[in-house]
C-alpha cells in the first residue's frame, strides 16, 4: 500500500496542478507526471533486476546457451524464442555497462522496457522526447509556454498507460495501510471500496488510471499542435526578413531571404552555428503543420512535432542567436545617430 500510496501523491498532485490551467502550475505537473513515469520504471525494473537484468548467468548455464540482449532491437526476443521449444527458457546474458545504464539514464530504462514487452515500442521515443522537455524546465528554465498545456495532458495520457502496462507484482498491507489508503482515496477523489484483499492491491494503478483519464482534453490536441508549429515557422520567417534588413542596412546590399539563411549558417570562430538548410527543408518546414493537423490521434501529432523540432530545432536556434546580435546592432546604430545629432547640436 505504502508504494501504491507514494505513486498516488505524485500523480494525482499532478492532476491537480494540471487542472489550474496555469503556466506555473502546468510546469509543476510536467515535473511530476514526468517523476511518476520513472518511479514506476524504476520498479519494474527493481522486479526484473530479480531474474533478468544481471550481468551474470547461472554457472551451470554454458556460454553458447546464453544470448546478449540488443535493447534497440525490439523483436529480438520474440525471434530467439521462435528458434527454440516454446518452454525453453532464454539466459539473457547482460553487460555491466548494459546493466549500469539501465539503472541510471531514464531513456535506457525505456529501451529494456520495450525491449523486454513491459511498455508499447512506439512510446519509447515519444517518451524520450517529453523527458527531454522536462531536462529544458528543470536544468534550463525552457517551458515552451505554447504548447505546455498540450504536451501536459498528453504525459498525463501516457502516465495512465504506464499506470497500466507496469502495474505491481506483489501487494502488501501494514498497520500503517488503512491511514495511506484513506489518503491515497482522497487524492483520487472517490470513496474507499469497502472489499480489501491482494487482487484489489493489484488494480490499484488501474483505477488510478481510470480516475486521471477522466480529467484529460486531448480532443483537439493534432490542431494545437499543427497551430504551435505553423507558429514556430513563422517567427523563423519574421526574424530572417528583420536580419536581412539589419544586414543590409550594415553591408549596404540587398538580402534575399535564402541570402540571409545561408549568412545566419556560415562558421564562426568557434564552429558552425547549424546545417544551411536547402530551400526543399524549409518548404517541407512551412508545409508541416498542414500534414500534422491531419493526424488523428495525440499521440501520431505529438510524434511528428517530434520529428519537426529534431529537424528544425539546431536552424531555429542559430536564427535567434543571429536575431539577438541583429537587435543589438539596431541599439547600436540608434546610440550613434543620437550621438550625431548631439554633436551637430554642439557644432551649431
Amino acid at each position: 500500500m505504502k508504494r501504491a500510496a507514494e505513486i498516488a501523491a505524485q500523480v494525482f498532485t499532478a492532476r491537480d496542478a494540471m487542472l489550474r490551467d496555469t503556466a506555473e502550475d502546468m510546469r509543476v505537473a510536467f515535473l511530476l507526471f514526468d517523476s511518476a513515469t520513472e518511479t514506476l520504471m524504476v520498479r519494474r525494473v527493481q522486479y526484473l533486476s530479480s531474474y533478468l537484468l544481471r550481468s551474470d548467468s547461472p554457472w551451470h548455464v554454458r556460454p553458447d546457451q546464453q544470448v546478449s540482449p540488443t535493447l534497440d532491437d525490439p523483436d529480438q526476443r520474440d525471434r530467439e524464442q521462435a528458434l527454440r521449444a516454446p518452454k525453453d527458457y532464454i539466459h539473457w546474458s547482460f553487460s555491466r555497462t548494459q546493466v549500469a545504464g539501465i539503472d541510471r539514464n531514464f531513456d535506457d530504462k525505456l529501451r529494456f522496457l520495450a525491449w523486454n514487452g513491459d511498455i508499447p515500442r512506439e512510446y519509447v521515443s515519444i517518451v524520450s522526447r517529453l523527458h527531454e522537455y522536462r531536462n529544458e524546465m528543470y536544468h534550463r528554465e525552457e517551458s515552451r509556454p505554447e504548447a505546455l498545456r498540450i504536451i501536459v495532458h498528453l504525459y498525463a495520457f501516457l502516465v495512465c498507460e504506464f499506470l497500466e502496462h507496469l502495474s505491481p507484482q506483489t501487494f502488501s498491507w501494514s498497520t500503517e495501510s488503512t491511514n495511506q489508503e484513506a489518503r491515497m482515496f482522497t487524492r483520487i477523489g472517490v470513496a474507499v471500496p469497502s472489499s480489501r484483499g491482494v487482487m484489489r492491491g493489484l488494480e490499484l494503478q488501474a483505477q488510478m488510471a481510470n480516475a486521471l483519464r477522466k480529467d484529460l482534453d486531448l480532443a483537439d490536441a493534432p490542431e494545437l499542435i499543427a497551430a504551435y508549429i505553423a507558429d514556430r515557422v513563422k517567427g523563423i520567417h519574421d526574424s530572417l526578413e528583420f536580419i536581412g534588413d539589419v544586414a543590409g542596412s550594415v553591408y549596404r546590399a540587398e538580402y534575399s531571404e535564402m541570402d540571409t539563411v545561408r549568412f545566419v549558417c556560415e562558421p564562426t570562430p568557434a564552429g558552425p552555428r547549424c546545417k544551411t538548410p536547402t530551400r526543399a527543408d524549409i518548404r517541407r518546414w512551412d508545409e508541416w503543420s498542414v500534414g500534422a493537423r491531419k493526424l488523428l490521434d495525440p499521440l501520431s501529432a505529438f510524434r511528428s512535432l517530434a520529428e519537426f523540432e529534431k529537424q528544425f530545432e539546431p536552424f531555429e536556434r542559430a536564427v535567434s542567436e543571429v536575431a539577438l546580435q541583429a537587435d543589438l546592432e539596431v541599439d547600436r546604430q540608434i546610440e550613434d545617430a543620437k550621438e550625431r545629432r548631439f554633436a551637430e547640436a554642439d557644432s551649431d
